[in-house]
């Protein structure tokens, strides 16, 4: 079993799996981050702030990845983002987990 840093665990310390269909509920703080990434990562999860989206898996830190295409706009196209779980509400449960 590979040991995660974060706890797969939503905002209600329901667990996370892969396959959830999850609520992004809040964004990262991205005050460490270099100023010309900020700004386009910022407005990615403020876009998909309230929206619900597949988890893909996690990432060695225990972050939760998401992939998704955004299908207008200047952000449109394919992207994917790692979130911390407890940004996440879990909405329902994958089917075969």
């Amino acid at each position: 079993m590979r040991e995660f840093h974060l706890k797969p665990l939503d905002a209600r310390n329901r667990r996370i799996r892969k396959g959830d269909r999850v609520r992004i509920v809040g964004i990262p703080d991205f005050s460490n981050m270099h100023s010309g990434r900020r700004a386009k990562s910022e407005r990615v999860f403020l876009h998909i702030r309230g929206t619900c989206k597949r988890v893909d898996g996690f990432n060695r830190y225990g972050f939760v990845e998401i992939f998704f295409k955004i299908r207008r706009g200047p952000l449109s196209g394919w992207h994917n983002v790692a979130i911390e779980p407890n940004l996440l509400l879990v909405q329902r449960a994958s089917d075969g987990a």
